[in-house]
């Protein structure tokens, strides 16, 4: 079986950042290289005709010399110039002549000797331990002699050494520079981006008034206002979609009063009704209330659409917030297990949206899951954690997500015949969840029945 590994995907700032890097690495190295190679063939080349130079009028002085009737051959070694690192060798009247007792005869190359001796000029290199030499021989017709010179490269090696060094550290800084452009650059080119994501993140917590600044670079500037209009059409869409949710629900109260007035004398008079009349009569109050509570769910929810995030945020201890939603008579049987790190927790928010959260969760698990027996608080890693268990059968995987849309209703509900629900309380839930800066979830309870979980971010005592 064979595995493949997903490519790792680098962030576009580090990419901006490496390609500023490998392309100056790129073009210095070129430069260096070429700069080197250029320079060092120039030099090479500058010192072999200096050195043939040189001992061309080192030998024309040496056979105006030997050529007179008092020979000194030492002191004609001493009279040519010569640089520092060049030796002499003279041969005259078969007898070797050297201005170092480190090169002598046989430091010259046999074949260039011979040659040398036999009439003709040469000139060779030759390899000298770590270094090389350039190595040139100019028969003295007429006076029975020849003159050689031995040049040592070591300087010209080390004045290449030391060009190397400068290019190198050159490359490094010129890359170097080429990391910190690239850092600056995709700072500067990811910098919208950035505020552009920062500002839908924000306007995916609630905050519809988001918005980012002006952008003077002109393509730039059309990102920033495409996501200005966006953002504007998007609070247009919500208040409008939020306003008309309320004027119908605020249109149906008066219909809805009086339906359930009518009701209300029916019900006094049920006896003298038929059966089948008691139980239309039954039927028909049951839908009206579950009716009344969909009109204030939808209230209620267009109030939040609108509200978006927390305005005015109080400080709200999370276990006063569990005991006074548990006074209700109704919740008598539900236990409250509070954690000593969340006894004294607080979080920042409404107080009054945080208690329907948790009793819409404990509604929701009167109407479908048998009650809620539990309710517990933790706290750790700066959030709170806050659990309501049921008696219910759970909710299954595949509909652990979908429940908290708009009138959804889950397929255990029903089975139970869950009537009295409007597939809007759970998303309700969400919505003041998520107000808060918190996140939702359901999963299974360890007592067997449904857990829905929701975390808030913790606020300083």
């Amino acid at each position: 079986m064979k595995v493949r590994l997903a490519p790792v995907r680098l962030r576009l700032s580090l990419r901006i950042t490496l390609a500023f890097a490998v392309g100056a690495l790129v073009l210095s190295a070129a430069v260096a290289v070429g700069s080197y190679l250029f320079t060092a063939r120039f030099l090479v080349g500058e010192q072999e005709r200096t050195t043939l130079h040189q001992t061309y009028v080192n030998a024309a002085i040496a056979r105006a010399r030997l050529s007179g009737p008092a020979v000194d051959v030492p002191a004609i070694l001493d009279a040519l110039t010569v640089a520092s690192s060049t030796n002499k060798i003279i041969y005259n009247d078969g007898r070797w002549y050297s201005s170092s007792l480190l090169v002598s005869r046989d430091a010259l190359p046999t074949d260039l000797r011979e040659a040398t001796l036999g009439g003709s000029t040469v000139r060779t290199w030759r390899q000298n331990g770590s270094s090389s030499q350039i190595v040139v021989g100019v028969p003295l017709p007429g006076v029975k002699s020849a003159y050689f010179q031995v040049f040592d490269e070591a300087p010209l090696r080390h004045t290449l050494d030391v060009l190397r060094n400068v290019l190198l550290a050159a490359a490094s800084a010129t890359t170097a520079a080429g990391v910190g452009l690239g850092w600056w650059a995709s700072r500067r080119l990811t910098a919208p981006l950035r505020a552009v994501a920062a500002a839908a993140e924000r306007l995916a917590s609630g905050n519809l008034e988001t918005h980012l600044p002006h952008e003077h670079d002109r393509e730039l500037g059309q990102l920033v206002d495409s996501f200005n209009a966006m953002v504007a059409a998007l609070r247009a869409r919500i208040q409008r979609d939020a306003r008309f949710a309320a004027d119908v629900s605020h249109e149906l109260r008066s219909p809805l009063t009086t339906l359930s007035t009518s009701l209300s004398v029916l019900r006094r008079r049920r006896s003298e009704l038929s059966p089948p009349g008691q139980d239309a009569l039954d039927l028909l109050v049951t839908e009206l209330a579950r009716f009344e509570r969909l009109v204030e769910d939808l209230l209620e929810i267009s109030r939040a659409d609108a509200a978006g995030g927390i305005a005015d945020p109080e400080p709200v201890r999370i276990s006063e917030l569990v005991l006074n939603v548990l006074e209700q008579p109704e919740y008598g049987d539900v236990a409250a297990n509070i954690d000593s790190s969340a006894f004294d927790a607080v979080v920042a928010g409404d107080k009054l949206r945080l208690q329907q959260v948790l009793r819409n969760l404990l509604e929701n698990a009167d109407t479908y899951a048998g009650g809620a027996t539990e309710i517990s608080a933790t706290a750790s890693n700066g959030c709170v954690l806050l659990c309501v268990d049921d008696a219910g059968p759970g909710v299954p995987p595949a509909e652990r997500e979908r429940i908290f849309d708009r009138f959804t209703r889950g397929r255990s509900a029903a089975r139970r015949g869950g009537r009295g629900g409007t597939g809007l309380g759970l998303a309700l839930v969400a919505e003041h969840v998520r107000a808060h800066g918190g996140r939702i979830w359901v999963t299974d309870a360890p007592s067997g029945g449904a857990r829905f979980a929701f975390e808030l971010p913790q606020a300083a005592r």
